[in-house]
């Protein structure tokens, strides 16, 4: 199989048609990855939000194509983080999503009387559009550290926060 390398979207487009090939991984010089997926969400992503993939979908060769907003039963298929918002436009939007690297300005929630250390699991939670810290660093369900904390956030807070995480999800 060939690796594409001329691609017809900036990072921060989207299309309502499948332009790149959809499931397709973009590398950059910088050493992030990204894959052209399609929304399937009947409503947009936020930019910077976590987005998964659809459990329905393992087992086959779809799994790597299309993705939603964290729900239950997807929580455990995090596909990185959506770069720019995405529309919904009835299922058929196409963006990039940051699969593996530095991903500058996420969607972190600080939890009151959790703090958030650099180098804390973050986790997605159901029908959410942010990170926050794994509640037991390390225990059940494990993530393998898909997405990391390279900032802090203090205990006291309880707001959505622009910080800078790694994300590890190829």
């Amino acid at each position: 199989m060939a690796i594409k390398q001329l691609f017809e979207t900036k990072l921060t487009d989207t299309k309502s048609t499948d332009v790149e090939g959809v499931g397709t991984l973009r590398h950059e010089n910088d050493g992030t990855v990204y894959r052209w997926v399609k929304n399937r969400n009947a409503s947009a992503f936020t930019a910077k939000q976590p987005v998964c993939y659809d459990a329905g979908n393992v087992g086959s060769n779809s799994l790597y194509k299309s993705v939603n907003s964290p729900v239950t039963a997807d929580l455990m298929l995090q596909a990185g983080i959506a770069v720019t918002a995405i529309p919904a436009s009835g299922g058929l939007c196409y963006g990039w999503v940051l699969v593996e690297g530095y991903c500058q300005d996420a969607r972190v929630l600080g939890v009151s009387g959790t703090a958030i250390a650099i180098g804390d699991e973050l986790v997605s939670a159901n029908a959410t559009t942010t990170l926050t810290r794994a509640t037991a660093v390390g225990t059940a369900p494990k993530r393998l550290l898909t997405f990391q904390a390279l900032e802090a956030v203090s205990a006291a807070t309880g707001a959505t926060y622009a910080k800078d995480v790694y994300v590890s999800c190829l």
